[in-house]
């Protein structure tokens, strides 16, 4: 990593680097198929407070499209980590339940990832862990956190995002 980096990379850096290592198809970490089923998991333990989850509240949390998010919903439910089931207010309506499969999941995987992150930092001393998370929870709490309130990517000369202007 050059020294040059600024901060913004360096997070997008970070980011594609431990997602590449965590995500493997190698068979190292969780692997990709693990890896969504606990991200959707978390997706629908995270928005079922109430009256339960949608795949459109699903894809909101991901910040993805409802088609990506139907697809995800559809492994976890296959793999027994969801259960879709019609909501007590709107018998029109689908919402997803987490399974006792699915909660075991989130426990195993949240143990892990409490694992990763002290091996990770286990020649820190604590100040600098503790630092560390307090700036990540901050980053995350940020408004800007959320993509959909981000504006678009568009490199000097690129055409806007959605293909070129029409006359």
């Amino acid at each position: 990593m050059p020294d040059t980096e600024g901060p913004g990379q360096t997070l997008f850096h970070f980011v594609r680097y431990w997602s590449r290592r965590w995500l493997s198809p190698t068979g190292a970490g969780i692997g990709p198929d693990r890896g969504r089923d606990v991200w959707v998991t978390e997706a629908v333990a995270a928005r079922a407070q109430g009256s339960g989850a949608t795949v459109n509240d699903v894809a909101d949390e991901l910040g993805i499209d409802q088609s990506g998010a139907s697809r995800l919903v559809a492994q976890a439910v296959a793999h027994g980590y969801l259960r879709k089931t019609t909501s007590a207010d709107d018998a029109r309506r689908r919402i997803l339940v987490v399974t006792d499969s699915g909660r075991r999941l989130l426990s195993a995987a949240h143990a892990w990832q409490e694992s990763v992150f002290a091996d990770l930092t286990a020649d820190w001393p604590e100040r600098d862990v503790r630092e560390l998370h307090r700036m990540m929870r901050r980053l995350i709490a940020h408004p800007q956190a959320n993509p959909q309130s981000e504006p678009p990517f568009d490199p000097p000369g690129a055409p806007p995002v959605g293909g070129p202007a029409r006359p």
